[in-house]
């Protein structure tokens, strides 16, 4: 008896996160990659499931490091925001950028420079 390979046949995965401009996709990807530290493990475009009756253009899910479901949902309609607490189903207000939304997740950390130390070889500027 003689055994063939199988081979799977995958169907070409929708891209993700298509419905958001190039602006919404540069500040998602930058997000993300800033808020990992404080425990966010990744987001997934949610708006390419097969939703009943949806209406929505865009739903990002928001995952949580070792959380198997979502723990925000955003959605995104006809220019604005708004965010979903999955775990006490907290909505927010609309907003009017993606941005603002993931702020409310995250919010932007701000950098304060430091100030620089003065080397006592410095010396002052004659006049």
């Amino acid at each position: 008896m003689q055994f063939r390979r199988a081979q799977a046949v995958c169907a070409e995965p929708e891209p993700s996160f298509q419905r958001l401009n190039t602006s919404e996709r540069r500040t998602l990807t930058g997000w993300i990659t800033r808020s990992r530290p404080a425990g966010i493990e990744t987001v997934e475009d949610l708006g390419v499931r097969d939703w009943p009756d949806l209406r929505a253009e865009n739903i990002i899910g928001v995952f949580k490091t070792g959380h198997l479901l979502a723990s925000w949902l955003i959605v995104g309609q006809a220019g604005s925001w708004a965010v979903a607490s999955c775990a006490d189903g907290a909505v927010s207000q609309r907003m009017a950028s993606l941005e603002d939304a993931l702020a409310l997740v995250y919010p932007p950390q701000r950098h304060i420079p430091q100030p620089h130390s003065i080397s006592s070889r410095s010396r002052r500027p004659t006049p």
